[in-house]
């Protein structure tokens, strides 16, 4: 599977500002990453939306996201993708979901 992809982050100086052609898309999803703490989600999302990687540990301070537009099967689809502050955001959303 071929992905092509467009990159944003929160902390983008463009933060807040409406890019018109960021609004074209088939589809949308808005995807959360949880799981323990220190377990690498913030490594998993820098990987898979940046293609970076840092072996420095780097805790994250509430709650970042990136945006990364991919193409399959001729449709644009927008992801959203959340990351949360480990072990407080799991258990908030286990809670919430029993």
């Amino acid at each position: 599977m071929e992905l092509y992809g467009k990159m944003a982050s929160a902390q983008d100086s463009r933060y807040g500002q409406k890019d018109t052609s960021d609004q074209n898309f088939d589809y949308m999803f808005k995807l959360l990453i949880i799981g323990n703490s220190s377990v690498g989600k913030t490594s998993f999302l820098f990987r898979y939306a940046d293609d970076s990687f840092t072996s420095a540990f780097v805790s994250t301070v509430g709650i970042d996201f990136k945006v990364k537009t991919v193409f399959k099967n001729e449709k644009r689809i927008k992801l959203q993708i959340w990351d949360g502050q480990g072990q407080v955001m799991f258990k908030i959303i286990v809670d919430d979901h029993r």
